[in-house]
């Protein structure tokens, strides 16, 4: 009985180390024979050419699909080839690897002293412009930080605005949000837009923004659909002043002070 539990143990361990070094010797296979890179596949449309793609990448025929840093190599295309947002790789055995693309879509203009910088919708700096981008959310005041250059993550000199800045762009995509054209950020506790180039609308704090789009929303039902002016926002509601009314109350300033 005693014997047979012996032997019964001698083939376990046996096995054992029969099946440990047929794994090791896959695994050296695996990173020196096995998985080698015969094709690169490029998917998802970008202005760079599936050509330019694949050497920005690095990857060659033979290179070992195990042990090649995907993570590093997505980070080089993304880093070398500004207007692609994300880079996935993807590897499909034996031989073939997936570059699937994704490409940045200009987004916002951001004011700077020499012009406007235009960012991508993650807030990625695809380049610098005199003047802003076409079909881009353009903002007034933002003050990029120094050093700011091509294919780095805007940043303000304020962190508060930077945060404002982005929470505002992420709001700006659908229904009412999407016909404000540019947003005044100089000062983050006084923001101001103008909706369809002909209200500008005064939010103050970027404090409960959902809200105040609503709100803004909601009052520009009211009034005539081609109207001029300004709308305050309230902390219970706002007030909208026309073109005419502007007028007039600059008018009485200026009487108010001769």
């Amino acid at each position: 009985m005693q014997e047979n539990r012996n032997r019964h143990s001698n083939m376990t361990l046996h096995y054992s180390l029969i099946a440990f070094i047929v794994l090791v010797i896959f695994i050296i296979l695996s990173v020196t024979v096995f998985f080698n890179v015969d094709t690169a596949e490029v998917i998802g449309s970008s202005i760079y050419s599936a050509d330019e793609i694949i050497s920005v990448s690095g990857i060659k025929g033979g290179d070992n699909m195990v042990r090649k840093n995907m993570s590093k190599v997505e980070n080089t295309i993304t880093s070398q080839l500004v207007y692609i947002e994300t880079a996935e790789i993807k590897r499909k055995l034996p031989s073939t690897l997936e570059i699937e693309i994704t490409p940045c879509i200009e987004t916002a203009s951001l004011e700077t002293e020499e012009g406007f910088m235009i960012v991508s919708e993650s807030g990625k700096i695809l380049k610098f412009s005199e003047e802003p981008a076409e079909d881009t959310l353009v903002f007034y005041g933002a003050e990029p930080a120094e050093g700011m250059q091509t294919g780095m993550t805007f940043a303000s000199e304020d962190e508060d605005k930077t945060e404002v800045i982005f929470e505002l762009m992420s709001r700006a995509e659908s229904g009412f949000a999407s016909k404000i054209t540019s947003f005044d950020v100089s000062d983050h506790y006084n923001i101001s837009c103008v909706y369809e180039d002909r209200i500008t609308i005064e939010f103050k704090s970027s404090a409960d923004m959902d809200y105040k789009i609503k709100l803004a929303q909601e009052i520009r039902t009211k009034i005539s659909p081609d109207a001029e002016g300004r709308l305050n926002l309230l902390e219970n509601g706002g007030r909208f002043l026309s073109k005419d009314d502007l007028a007039q109350i600059d008018e009485n300033y200026k009487m108010a002070m001769e």
